[in-house]
């Protein structure tokens, strides 16, 4: 007896039907793993955090005097503290602190580990990011105000204020200020938002998604 095979029909058919099921699978595999990845990401700043609790009650309460925030260190180096963006001084300040050196890394960094790359990718807020900051000692964008002159060194129970002028030499510049300590971010499968992930100075950690 002769096998009777698909006719095109059918073919078509099974082919419709997984295309629709694949259609309404992939956003919830894309939840599930933007989920895992926040997940990720909260645990590693969390760790950060101990760290930097630490470091403070050996050092009166302050934090370590350095930013990898470059845009400006580089055009404006006067209203910085001298090698404020030295990834060796990051790194000894955190190294008695720290067990696991990849708690500083966000696991979606290319750059991880790299001098300044000043990566394309402009347009987008996580492209901006990758090329605002110095990879070298960590991912993640260190708050600016704890190797601000004049502002510097920040005490861990007095966070930064939102908006500093600072005249240097007779030369001033406002500077707009985060109120966390630390901040992962990342592009998400959605083009209309971003996802911030904040280590703030009392150690909590908080994920804020932020429209366009």
């Amino acid at each position: 007896m002769k096998k009777k095979g698909l006719t095109l029909v059918e073919l078509l058919i099974v082919i419709g039907v997984i295309a629709v099921l694949a259609g309404l699978l992939f956003p919830v595999f894309t939840s599930v793993r933007e989920r895992a990845y926040i997940t990720y990401c909260v645990n590693n700043l969390k760790q950060v955090g101990s760290a930097l609790h630490l470091y403070a009650q050996d050092y009166d309460g302050f934090v370590p005097p350095y930013t990898n925030f470059v845009m400006d260190v580089v055009s404006e180096r006067v209203f910085y503290f001298p090698n404020s963006n030295d990834p060796s001084l990051f790194q000894a300040a955190y190294e008695p602190y720290t067990r696991d050196r990849s708690i500083w890394y966000c696991p979606l960094d290319p750059f991880a580990g790299m001098d300044t790359p000043r990566p394309p990718g402009r347009g987008t807020w996580a492209g901006f990011m990758w090329g605002a900051i110095n990879h070298k000692a960590t991912s993640y964008d260190i708050n600016q105000a704890c190797s601000l002159r004049t502002i510097a060194p920040i005490h861990i129970s007095s966070p930064p204020p939102k908006k500093v002028t600072v005249t240097i030499d007779g030369k001033s510049k406002e500077f707009i200020l985060g109120q966390s300590y630390a901040l992962d971010f990342t592009n998400t499968p959605y083009p209309k938002y971003y996802i911030g992930i904040n280590l703030f100075f009392d150690g909590s950690v908080k994920v804020t998604r932020q429209e366009w």
